[in-house]
């Protein structure tokens, strides 16, 4: 895992921790460490699954793209109306019989 993923993965680890002990000075008055430190294991899990699959997906988008030159740029865009594009979503069809 690169740095930002560790960075992203600690930060949202401790803040996890920061609220799961406000949460419990707050509502119950004292702090269970066990439970805070099970909270932490679980967000920094969850973290670090999610950061790697976005990663991974991103990897796999880039590889599958089509490259886009300076010859057919115009084929990867929208079609405009000026290239015969597509007519408006409002436009009446062409069978309409009333």
């Amino acid at each position: 895992m690169d740095r930002r993923g560790i960075a992203e993965v600690g930060g949202l680890s401790l803040a996890g921790g920061v609220l799961a002990t406000a949460a419990q000075q707050g509502l119950v008055g004292g702090i269970d460490w066990v439970l805070v430190v099970g909270l932490v294991a679980c967000i920094g899990i969850a973290a670090a699954a999610n950061y790697q699959a976005r990663t991974k997906h991103a990897a796999q988008v880039a590889t599958e793209a089509p490259e886009v030159t300076e010859d057919n740029y115009e084929q990867h865009g929208r079609p405009t109306a000026g290239d015969g594009g597509v007519p408006p979503d409002n436009a009446p069809s062409s069978d309409d019989t009333r």
